[in-house]
């Protein structure tokens, strides 16, 4: 099959979706598929080869609110001229515009971007534009939904939000999962491990959502605890300058790192190294990053918010805590600090569960079904 795959995130990937993306696209074109990623670029289209994928930057306008609009125009002028050279069109949302094409469409979403964006707190300039989106975001999502031959989901609990929001049936939606590439799961088997115990690791955007602020204040509480505890940022983001306005605040530039962002193959060796993985996000659909972070044999304190939950069950494969909620997540983590036998029990599980079910083979299965059936249905 010849696929597009149309993504809003930078490429390379720089983030969540994009990797999702990307370790995707690597399946399919082992398995002898070919594929385009079209995303977002500047002023003018650019085309170039990254890692066998070819990929296509087409012409980008911050237009607030009308840009996923003003995205579509370019998007549906280079489906036009392309159009023969694909089987079908795979978009991943949110933030990706409704397009008009005679191909079969298969939709991802990764987040339903109406829903987070109905729940966001409007804390900062940032918040409120993702709120004064959703109006916006709900018109383009229903389109997409209506016109897609496959409708999917990251996790079960986004196929619940899209069923909610959407009221589309549940046997019309697909979850599809997310995975964890060989390399981490190869490196992760290696004999030569060797932990940093007091090491606590955060992999993500830097954005209020993701609770980093929470995240900040349980560390003012951890170290009075464990002294020694190191928290590790990676990541970019919005919220960088409350960063460290913060952690300078609480005088914790001892404790705490912000090093930015990582090329994906670097963070490997932050989640190696790590002990503890921390994700506190006010809302999630299935991170990559958390699946990452357990098949690397971190333990892990998460909120317990959708997507998250379903990977993440306490007491077994990690610790959940409430989202919001610095206390309970400085707790979980002296938890883990104090007690390596627990850490070595939750990290050990989490492994096994992500090599046994967590794989890019069993979600490009189910991904690549869900291609012949859209293609199929699109003949009859």
């Amino acid at each position: 099959m010849n696929i597009a795959m149309l993504i809003s995130t930078p490429f390379p990937p720089e983030e969540g979706i994009g990797n999702y993306v990307f370790n995707l696209s690597t399946e399919l074109l082992e398995r002898g598929h070919n594929v385009t990623i079209i995303t977002r670029g500047a002023l003018k289209r650019k085309t170039f080869e990254y890692k066998s994928i070819r990929v296509m930057k087409i012409p980008f306008l911050m237009a607030y609110p009308f840009h996923v609009d003003i995205n579509g125009f370019f998007v549906n002028q280079l489906l036009k001229a392309y159009e023969k050279e694909f089987d079908l069109v795979h978009l991943h949302m949110p933030l990706v515009p409704a397009v008009s094409t005679r191909l079969p469409i298969v939709t991802t979403f990764h987040s339903p971007h109406f829903a987070d964006s109905y729940s966001a707190d409007m804390v900062n300039f940032h918040n409120v534009l993702r709120k004064g989106l959703g109006v916006f975001d709900y018109r383009i999502e229903k389109t997409l939904i209506k016109s897609s031959r496959i409708v999917s989901a990251v996790s079960s609990g986004v196929k619940l939000d899209i069923d909610r929001y959407y009221h589309v049936k549940h046997e019309r939606i697909r979850v599809f999962g997310n995975g964890v590439c060989d390399r981490f799961l190869e490196a992760a088997r290696s004999s030569s491990i060797v932990k940093d115990v007091f090491m606590i690791l955060y992999v993500g955007s830097l954005e209020y959502g993701k609770g980093l602020l929470d995240l900040i204040k349980s560390m003012k509480i951890v170290t009075t605890r464990v002294p020694n505890a190191r928290l590790v940022i990676v990541g970019k983001g919005p919220m960088l300058y409350n960063l460290t306005r913060t952690i300078a605040e609480l005088n914790l530039s001892k404790n705490v790192l912000v090093k930015g962002f990582h090329p994906h193959d670097e963070v490997l060796n932050d989640y190696l190294r790590a002990s503890i993985f921390v994700l506190p996000s006010h809302v999630e659909g299935l991170s990559t990053v958390i699946l990452e972070a357990m098949a690397c044999k971190d333990a892990v304190v998460a909120t317990d918010v959708r997507g998250i939950s379903e990977v993440v069950r306490s007491g077994k494969t990690g610790l959940l805590v409430p989202k919001k909620d610095p206390q309970a997540l400085a707790r979980a983590i002296i938890l883990l600090l104090e007690n390596p036998e627990i850490r070595k029990i939750l990290s050990k599980n989490a492994s096994e569960m992500i090599n046994e079910n967590y794989t890019w083979t069993k979600v490009s299965d189910r991904v690549i079904g869900s291609y012949f059936d859209a293609i199929s249905s699109d003949k009859e």
